[in-house]
């Protein structure tokens, strides 16, 4: 019997099929072993290729950004004023770009993050949620390490917004330009998008849409006179890395089904993704205590604009370095989410779930199980309202582990362990995931 013979047996076909994988022995002079040996060698040169560039981007960009500070705070100063002698604070045009502007906060954003979760798989949901926060947490990071005023502490004309932060970088020009140059490549990840003529224009379409909210968002915080040129300038280039390393390096929206789950939980990924979101956290404690308020701003913003005349007085967590800490420990999330995926594959696993990509794609389902599901979902977010019940007036160490640590950590973890394993045991997800019989 030949080769081909051999091939075409039922019976082999049949046997070879069953034969565990760990007791196939790779040859390993064959030409197949080499080629997959020298197609995994250049995949992880091309891996640290891409990172050697986003460092040396993210050095160039911190240099650089030094260099045109000053002068362009000053000139962002003149041309704001000009424009605020020519417009009321409460007309239309004022009014236009404070609309636009609340396309970088909290209460659009993550509603996306949440639209994204229901009708997504796990590794989208999973990199929108890590566009979101990497945007919030290194803009705060940094906010706290220049420690520069705004454009409307710098001139008693500037009154249109009341932002109680520092402002160097911009966050809504870092989220702006991280989320929604991420979100394209996340809501146009389909076959359609890619192998029919309309869906590629409609993919560039979609792509420069948000390309234009991203900058109307970037423009109306100097509009607003929230934020200097140079401070915009510099949040777009962080932005800019940040969404490189996301869709580029990381690229879990292209992960196989299969390939996502196997990754995001193996040993080595989670202690590095775990060591690596912990070393963030501390980088961002030892910061916070590190550096003080500059006592120039702090005396300033104190008398001349949260005076409650001006501007509204604010709490004391919302303002300068204890804003910037406050926010930045939403990276909590993300260790949230990571463990919570964890959880979600052991208990599937110890309740005989068939762990597949199917598991990923738990969200497709019909139309009456998403129905049900989508309040399990919600609900099983409920820790998020710990960020809205504790009062501002407690303690600074009640209001940054209760308020915001903690109840960032929670809701990522009971929304991917929780809710989605609910989801899945109550038989309201995709009915292709199966138990073994």
């Amino acid at each position: 019997m030949n080769i081909k013979e051999i091939e075409n047996n039922s019976n082999f076909k049949n046997n070879i099929n069953k034969i565990p994988i760990s007791n196939v022995e790779i040859v390993p002079n064959s030409n197949f072993y080499y080629y997959r040996q020298d197609e995994k060698a250049k995949a992880r040169e091309c891996f640290f290729a891409k990172i050697f560039i986003v460092i040396i981007y993210f050095v160039l960009i911190i240099c650089i950004e030094q260099v045109y500070r000053e002068d362009l705070f000053d000139e962002s100063i003149d041309a704001q004023e000009d424009i605020r002698k020519d417009h009321n604070k409460n007309s239309a045009f004022y009014n236009f770009w404070k609309f636009i502007s609340y396309f970088g906060v909290a209460a659009i954003t993550f509603p996306i993050f949440a639209i994204i979760l229901v009708f997504f798989p796990i590794s989208s949901s999973f990199l929108t949620l890590q566009a979101l926060i990497y945007s919030i947490y290194f803009t705060n990071l940094l906010k706290i390490i220049y420690r520069n005023g705004r454009p409307y502490w710098e001139s008693e004309i500037l009154d249109v917004v009341c932002n109680s932060g520092y402002g160097n970088p911009s966050g809504h020009s870092v989220t702006s330009t991280t989320y929604y140059l991420t979100l394209p490549h996340i809501v146009t990840n389909f076959d359609y998008f890619r192998k029919t003529t309309i869906g590629k224009i409609l993919r560039i379409v979609i792509f420069i849409l948000f390309c234009i909210l991203g900058a109307l968002v970037m423009i109306s915080r100097i509009m607003l006179g929230a934020h200097s040129i140079n401070q915009v300038i510099f949040g777009f280039t962080i932005g800019l890395g940040i969404y490189f390393i996301l869709i580029y390096i990381l690229s879990y929206h292209t992960y196989d089904p299969n390939v996502f789950i196997n990754f995001i939980t193996s040993a080595s990924v989670i202690i590095v993704y775990m060591i690596f979101h912990f070393v963030l956290l501390i980088l961002l404690i030892i910061i916070y205590f590190a550096l003080d308020d500059d006592e120039n701003l702090k005396n300033k913003t104190n008398r001349n604009i949260f005076n409650g005349e001006r501007c509204k007085i604010k709490k004391d967590y919302l303002m300068l370095k204890h804003d910037g800490f406050f926010q930045a420990l939403a990276i909590t999330s993300i260790i949230g989410a990571h463990l919570g995926i964890i959880l979600l594959v052991c208990f599937l696993k110890k309740y005989n779930y068939v762990i597949n990509g199917y598991i990923t794609e738990f969200n497709k389902s019909s139309v009456k199980r998403w129905l049900i599901r989508l309040p399990i979902l919600i609900f099983s977010g409920i820790f998020l309202i710990l960020n809205f019940t504790i009062p501002g007036s407690s303690s600074l160490s009640i209001i940054f582990i209760f308020k915001s640590a903690l109840s960032f950590f929670l809701t990522t973890l009971g929304i991917y362990f929780v809710g989605i394993f609910i989801s899945i045991h109550c038989n309201l997800a995709n009915e292709s995931i199966q138990k073994i019989q």
